[in-house]
């Protein structure tokens, strides 16, 4: 039998401590979440849109949403899913209410935080509005809108 060389061992170096986006509570983003969705609600576009979707449901997607904005924000890990394939599969979504959804989310957030927090929190809202949208109408022969910037 000839000798074999010794088998190489590879280690990964652990990974670095992920930091939250901003210093907020499990508890706080449960007021956003909760405020922003009762917004929605309420919206003359927005409201009818959602509730074509999640009449009956409310409560299921606003704990997925507590889930997603805790791993965004807090990087938690707690949420799967596949917002891409969600948001693409809305019949009825048009361009602009990417747009309405962002003025309307900007606008919760700095009512109930102060702008250290919102700021931070507003930033990550215009990456996944800017990512949600080039998903579903981003083309090489389109730009995205100058609110997306």
């Amino acid at each position: 039998m000839a000798d074999r060389p010794a088998p190489v061992v590879i280690t990964a170096r652990p990974a670095r401590p992920r930091t939250p986006v901003v210093e907020i509570s499990p508890r706080e983003i449960g007021l956003l979440v909760d405020r922003f969705y009762g917004d929605i609600q309420a919206h003359p576009r927005l409201g009818p849109l959602f509730e074509e979707r999640l009449a009956g449901k409310w409560d299921v997607h606003l704990d997925r949403m507590n889930r997603f904005w805790r791993s965004v924000l807090l990087h938690s890990g707690e949420y799967s899913g596949q917002p891409v394939v969600k948001h693409n599969g809305l019949p009825d979504l048009e361009e602009d209410d990417f747009r309405l959804w962002l003025e309307l989310f900007e606008s919760t957030t700095s009512t109930l935080f102060a702008p250290p927090t919102a700021g931070p929190i507003t930033v990550v809202a215009r990456r996944i509005a800017r990512s949600l949208w080039l998903a579903r109408f981003g083309t090489p022969f389109n730009q995205t809108p100058a609110w997306l910037d």
